[in-house]
């Protein structure tokens, strides 16, 4: 299976990834990545297993950071991540997309 992501996802890793970057150093930067790959890797493995947030939307929580894959099973080989959400951010965030 393959994980595309949509550009308003990448902006919202980008926005993430500057901050981790800015605040806390390369270190927690590097493993913000390292850990949204492995749980994209996780969906593409079982995309069915996570948690049904909106008509079509699936949503996973990352590992140690207070942040949430949401994403869509486009067909059986695709899977498209429409946002990287904040848990502050409103739960309603990044639904539209």
């Amino acid at each position: 299976m393959k994980a595309i992501l949509s550009s308003a996802a990448e902006r919202d890793v980008k926005r993430a990834l500057d901050y981790y970057l800015r605040e806390a150093g390369p270190e927690i930067a590097f493993d913000f990545i390292n850990r949204l790959e492995a749980k994209i890797n996780q969906i593409k493995k079982n995309p069915e297993s996570c948690r049904v947030v909106a008509k079509g939307l699936r949503s996973v929580e990352l590992d140690r950071f207070p942040y949430s894959v949401v994403y869509r099973i486009v067909n059986k080989s695709i899977i498209r991540v429409t946002t990287v959400r904040h848990h502050k951010q409103h739960p309603d965030f990044g639904l539209r997309r």
